[in-house]
């Protein structure tokens, strides 16, 4: 394996631990600059890497094999840990949806008597 070649198995195996810790919610997406999980996108990922290390399985030097499986066993637990935890972020979500659309009705309600007693004068 040339030097060229040596370097692209690291290369790939961080590009995608990057994504997969963006999607886990690890760290702020640097396009957004939002903390997003998307725990979808995130086992894509890892899925994508342990197919990763079954291809080349065999082909790998002994550092790249070992760096692989400590990426792929990091993530793995991370992404377990993640599933426990409830979707912090969605529920905050939805409750200021039900919030905005509470505080709407509302206003809604206050404002009909106000103009029923413009438009009937006593």
């Amino acid at each position: 394996m040339n030097q060229e070649t040596g370097r692209l198995v690291p290369y790939l195996a961080e590009m995608f631990r990057f994504q997969a810790w963006i999607s886990l919610g690890k760290i702020a997406n640097p396009m957004s600059q939002k903390v997003e999980r998307n725990l979808d996108a995130a086992r894509e990922a890892i899925d994508l890497l342990s197919e990763l290390e079954t291809k080349t399985q065999g082909n790998l030097s002994d550092d790249e094999s070992t760096m692989l499986q400590g990426v792929l066993t990091d993530l793995r637990l991370n992404f377990v840990e993640e599933q426990k935890r409830p979707a912090v972020e969605e529920t905050s979500a939805d409750a200021k949806a039900e919030t905005e659309a509470e505080t709407e009705e509302k206003v809604e309600a206050d404002a009909q008597p106000a103009e029923a007693s413009e438009t009937n004068p006593s």
